[in-house]
């Protein structure tokens, strides 16, 4: 996995807090991720106020990216919100795969009712059926 850090001169101690927390937090992912690019930019140029962009996207195979963008006064401020931001989506994917995890799909219920010691009480581990029943006229 490669960190790129852009427009963001020689801050050396930010450039390390950067690929540090990215390195963490990717590492808890499933899949491992393919690149990080994060792009610091000047909005306003030399007038002054809320003008730090920070953007963070990252590149995870067989899904789309995750991507943060966020504005405030300097670059390190700029840089936690837009973490905060890609931390949450991760949670939110792991979260998803979770619940995806729980659930027992049919044909592996099915498959587990046709072997030869099979209980009823497989059934129970199912999520009930949403199908309705239709009636005969």
């Amino acid at each position: 996995m490669s960190v790129v850090i852009e427009g963001l001169g020689d801050d050396r101690a930010l450039r390390t807090l950067i690929a540090g927390k990215i390195t963490a937090t990717l590492a808890r992912l499933r899949v491992s991720a393919v690149g990080v690019r994060v792009q610091f930019g000047d909005e306003n140029g030399s007038k002054g106020g809320v003008d730090a962009r920070c953007s963070i996207t990252i590149d995870v195979p067989h899904r789309p990216e995750l991507h943060a963008d966020t504005v405030s006064t300097e670059p390190r401020l700029a840089f936690e919100a837009a973490f905060a931001a890609v931390e949450r989506q991760i949670e939110k994917d792991r979260e998803r795969g979770r619940v995806v995890r729980r659930h027992p799909k049919k044909y592996y219920l099915a498959k587990r009712l046709l072997e030869p010691e099979a209980t009823p009480d497989v059934t129970q581990e199912s999520a009930p059926s949403r199908r309705r029943r239709r009636r005969s006229a």
